[in-house]
């Protein structure tokens, strides 16, 4: 489904419909950022790192994409938060 088919494009996007981006919204690099989708911009909040050991970093913040309180249920939203590797 397209809403589950993620695209990393050579800047470091994470692109989903084509023309919308993984995004640390509001350019935020504090832990607890919400990462929401947005228009494709350019900017260093939609560039990530995904890396070998299966994380995936934001370069602007370089805080890990993480689900919050070790939480399962279906509907978590995603934050930024320091790695804990």
């Amino acid at each position: 489904q397209p809403n589950q088919q993620w695209t990393p494009t050579a800047s470091g996007e994470l692109r989903v419909y084509g023309g919308k981006c993984l995004d640390a919204y509001n350019q935020g690099t504090a832990n607890g950022t919400q990462v929401i989708i947005w228009d494709c911009n350019g900017q260093a909040n939609q560039q990530w790192r995904l890396n070998a050991d299966g994380s995936i970093t934001g370069v602007q913040s370089g805080r890990c994409l993480d689900v919050p309180n070790n939480a399962t249920a279906n509907g978590t939203k995603l934050v930024l938060w320091s790695c804990n590797g």
